[in-house]
């Protein structure tokens, strides 16, 4: 009986242990705090998988966000508070907000400037749906009760959702979705270096020639600057007619950021001098689920297919507003390709083409058919999830950049031999003949084939890396974020440039060669005088 109760009772603590084992956990569940008031649907699809693996680790995790999570409901300890009103349709926001007439096929600092001011007014429309929505009121008051651990947000166009960082004294951990802007590099002292790096703002072609690396360094500074004194000091004005405090974003940014996840690899963008706090995530987003979701219309057509040319401009542009005449050339330069092609288009109406060649679908499982031995080619808008998922299958691409960092995407295409640029405006029967013919030189895809082996190839997956940098700052808090920080960002640019040392050093100089100057001038003057003496004694 003894031995039947032991044996019973081992067999159910292996079984329990089985299933522990079985189920990631984290060994110390947090309470995090994420706040992702940005309207666009790509920009949270970045953070998702971070989002949800927390979840399933045993996090407690609280989101604030304009996108629903298809996999909310599936996580028990995943909290949605929307910024959308309830019956509000997040695809009519979602897409076209970019049309086609307004791409800048010039990277201008005129252009620059405007773009900045474009996203100016769309991260205070954004914090004013946030503190409309009462969920900052919601968060701070259950912060009371139950702290918080961690606040994740995004770095893009505004910061006033650090009022909540700084009220709650949280650490914080920022995501860029696209390369990095210029204004956060300072506040993890990440280098910026404008004679090689470039920001999401610009896009120019291999080594920058002296008129780029011109505008390159003007924007890069001045827009620094545009965003402290005009951007922040709105999203401060804003916390204090929300919430009655003075608060500087800025000065939270710096003091509270432990880490900024960049959406980017060193295979696809170059590699850079780098921070401690800034940690490469590209790629996170990218699932093994969803390598393999093909509708069975699209499998079908892949099937009969020897290869295929996959068109997509993403879901801020609309690629049925193209313009017609350059609609007409695209048609009859890819009807003369032996490729068939899956373009994703919107519209209800379609061009009037061979359906045997061509397929037109309103959405396209975009990584399941990047991944997909039959697809050869790929010709994008230059979005980096679409740039980073192309990069990840090894295919060459085409991309035709419309505004934003599209253009510094394309060309990271191009520099490394992955693909061609061609602009918008560009897009006639002849450039496109001699693109596509271009393309089909081998070289393209086995460069692609290269990138992608450098890309997949990691010490962990972007997903782990996150998880694991997450999890750091939960257990160890604002010291993990203080520890990581460089005293340089403590130091005012003068001094932070030695600036105070060289002015020295020059002073010491020019002292030199002005005591040298007056010497060498005061003995050329003795020597005239002598001689001039001599030759009045002999006169």
């Amino acid at each position: 009986m003894t031995t039947s109760w032991m044996t019973n009772r081992v067999i159910i603590v292996l079984f329990w242990m089985s299933l522990i084992a079985g189920i990631p956990r984290s060994a110390t569940a947090g309470n995090v705090l994420a706040v992702y008031p940005h309207f666009g649907f790509s920009h949270f699809k970045v953070v998702m998988p971070i989002l949800n693996e927390l979840a399933k680790r045993g996090h407690q995790i609280t989101v604030i966000s304009y996108v629903k999570n298809p996999q909310a409901k599936e996580l028990p300890n995943y909290e949605e508070l929307l910024i959308t009103a309830a019956d509000e349709d997040q695809s009519s926001t979602t897409i076209n907000l970019v049309p086609l007439s307004e791409n800048t096929a010039t990277r201008s600092l005129d252009v620059l400037f405007r773009e900045y001011l474009a996203l100016h007014e769309e991260g205070q429309e954004t914090c004013e749906r946030l503190y409309g929505s009462g969920h900052v009121q919601t968060v701070l008051e259950r912060h009371k009760k139950k702290p918080y651990d961690l606040l994740l947000t995004e770095y893009f166009n505004s910061d006033c959702q650090l009022a909540l960082a700084k009220l709650m004294e949280l650490p914080i951990i920022g995501l860029s979705t696209c390369a990095l802007m210029p204004y956060y590099y300072d506040r993890i002292d990440l280098p910026d270096t404008p004679s090689f790096i470039q920001s999401e703002f610009v896009g120019f072609a291999g080594s920058l020639k002296w008129h780029e690396r011109l505008v390159n360094f003007i924007q890069a500074k001045m827009l620094k600057l545009l965003y402290k004194y005009h951007s922040n000091a709105a999203d401060n004005a804003l916390i204090k007619k929300h919430l009655g405090v003075e608060i500087d974003t800025e000065e939270v940014a710096r003091q509270q950021t432990a880490f900024i996840f960049g959406n980017q690899h060193y295979s696809l963008m170059g590699s850079r001098p780098q921070s401690l706090q800034f940690v490469e995530v590209g790629g996170v987003h990218i699932t093994k689920k969803a390598e393999k979701e093909l509708p069975e219309s699209i499998a079908k057509f892949l099937n009969e297919s020897e290869g295929v040319l996959f068109i997509s401009w993403g879901s801020m542009v609309r690629a049925s507003s193209i313009d017609e005449d350059k609609l007409e050339a695209i048609i009859r330069v890819l009807t003369e390709q032996d490729l068939k092609v899956i373009w994703k288009w919107e519209a209800d109406e379609t061009p009037k083409v061979d359906a045997s060649k061509f397929l037109f679908v309103k959405w396209a499982p975009q990584l399941a058919l990047l991944c997909h031995p039959k697809v050869k080619l790929f010709w994008s808008h230059g979005g980096l999830l679409g740039t980073t998922e192309s990069v990840h299958c090894g295919k060459p691409l085409l991309v035709t950049p419309i505004y934003g960092d599209q253009f510094l995407n394309a060309f990271s295409v191009q520099n490394r031999g992955m693909g061609l640029k061609l602009d918008y405006e560009e897009i006639t029967i002849e450039n496109l003949q001699k693109a596509f013919s271009k393309l089909s030189d081998t070289s393209f895809s086995e460069r692609s084939m290269e990138i992608s082996k450098i890309f997949n190839e990691r010490q962990q997956t972007p997903l782990e890396l996150a998880v694991w940098s997450v999890e750091h700052v939960i257990k160890n808090g604002l010291v993990a974020a203080k520890l990581l920080q460089s005293p340089g960002i403590e130091l005012n640019g003068f001094v932070y440039h030695s600036l105070d040392s060289i002015l020295l050093l020059l002073a010491i100089l020019l002292a030199l060669i002005l005591a040298v100057t007056f010497s060498c001038g005061g003995k050329s003057s003795k020597s005239g005088n002598k001689k001039s003496g001599k030759k009045t004694k002999r006169s």
